[in-house]
């Protein structure tokens, strides 16, 4: 479809158009983050996991690249790039426009983008759509349509909405979340905790008295211990009572929470979203480490990779090798250590030069000598003369004679 004649949605067809601007107004109207998956976000571990995910994605940058299959690579300036790396929208950064996107596709397992275009075609802004539920049709031309269930049906056509899964299915959108049970546990284990720490949890000692007394003198009695004591001036921590009184401490030894059920809990939590506690805490190894972005951060980057591309892309550019690509080296060699080793080989390797190392570490570019590749030895190739047999010239090569490549 032709940049040229995108539009934003369907009209005659019994449903609200779906614009940019209407999605500006339910987004300034505090359109909830989320329908089905609040109660999830409330617990802080969750909360705590999607962000970490979601901002490792919103760390990748993205690009308007040209390549081809020959490995020419070159970034092309225009509105495309401008928007993934500026200024996505006029209320958000990259890093907080993916961030939010993520975070959405993580608790509703869908999220919709909507791009923004000009007269001319030219890219303007993408929008995350609040919307979580969805149905597909099709129009009289047999053009894809989504349908969102909101407070009215909004419609669009299906190639013009950036569409990210998670868990993908037919008809989209769920109003039961998977980990529904695991949440219930969690709210009913935390809220009775919070009424155990308000009730009989908080005694720590009884005073018994040696004669029998009423209730309402039991209290009176009790009241006047606690004026006597449990005040800001009695700094001391020493009380006194009469021999008439004995206090029995108690040692029941019960907590609130049951922390191995609940520490269980959160690790199946933690395994949904593709994650540990060792991840979250940083306390993973590095092996740990590179296949938690293998696993979880890579598929979603590249899905964004495909669908930007698909959907930003008319056939006829993608024909001519436009694509958004995304640089994953920075997440891939994370620690100090790999990113020595790393960049060592690279050099020695010949696969970079040492101004692009500098430029990867935001060091100013260095003098023209170094744009020079260098290369070990170890990686060159054979020439039709190479001297061989160990020596470095024809007397340490103990044949005395120059020896053909292959002989």
């Amino acid at each position: 479809m032709s940049v040229w004649k995108r539009v934003t949605g369907i009209l005659g067809r019994g449903k609200e158009t779906a614009t940019v601007s209407q999605i500006i107004d339910l987004m300034n109207r505090g359109a909830p983050l989320l329908n089905v998956s609040r109660d999830l976000y409330n617990i802080p571990e969750v909360r705590t996991t999607i962000n970490f995910i979601a901002e490792k994605v919103s760390s990748v940058p993205f690009y308007h690249v040209r390549s081809d299959f020959e490995g020419n690579i070159a970034i092309v300036p225009g509105s495309v790039q401008r928007v993934l790396t500026i200024r996505p929208n006029p209320y958000q950064s990259p890093q907080v426009f993916w961030t939010y996107a993520i975070t959405r596709l993580l608790l509703s397992n869908n999220v919709f983008i909507m791009p923004e275009w000009d007269d001319r075609g030219q890219l303007q802004a993408l929008y995350v759509m609040p919307f979580t539920r969805f149905e597909f049709d099709k129009d009289e031309d047999g053009r894809a349509v989504i349908t969102f269930p909101y407070e009215k049906r909004y419609s669009c056509y299906y190639d013009d909405i950036i569409h990210l899964q998670r868990f993908p299915t037919e008809k989209g959108g769920s109003s039961r979340h998977a980990t529904s049970g695991y949440v219930e546990i969690v709210g009913t284990m935390q809220n009775q905790a919070v009424e155990d720490s308000k009730n009989s949890q908080r005694i720590a000692a009884l005073l018994q008295a040696k004669t029998a007394l009423k209730s309402t003198d039991m209290k009176k009695k009790l009241d006047e211990f606690k004026d006597l004591f449990l005040t800001s001036e009695n700094t001391t921590g020493f009380g006194m009572i009469g021999a008439e009184y004995e206090v029995h401490k108690l040692d029941m030894k019960l907590s609130p929470l049951n922390r191995e059920v609940m520490e269980a809990i959160i690790g199946y939590l933690y395994n949904y979203f593709g994650a540990s506690k060792e991840i979250i805490t940083h306390t993973a190894t590095e092996l740990v480490y590179e296949q938690f972005i293998d696993n979880t951060i890579k598929p979603i980057v590249y899905q964004i990779e495909e669908e930007l591309t698909y959907k930003l892309f008319s056939s006829t550019e993608v024909g001519h090798n436009n694509r958004i690509s995304a640089e994953l080296i920075d997440l891939e060699i994370s620690t100090l250590s790999a990113k020595t080793a790393f960049f060592k080989e690279m050099l020695f390797g010949g696969v970079l030069n040492r101004n692009d190392v500098r430029r990867r570490l935001s060091f100013p570019k260095g003098p023209p000598e170094l744009d020079q590749y260098m290369e070990s030895k170890n990686f060159m190739a054979i020439g039709q003369n190479a001297i061989v047999g160990g020596g470095d010239n024809l007397e340490q090569n103990g044949t005395g004679k120059e020896v053909p490549a292959g002989e």
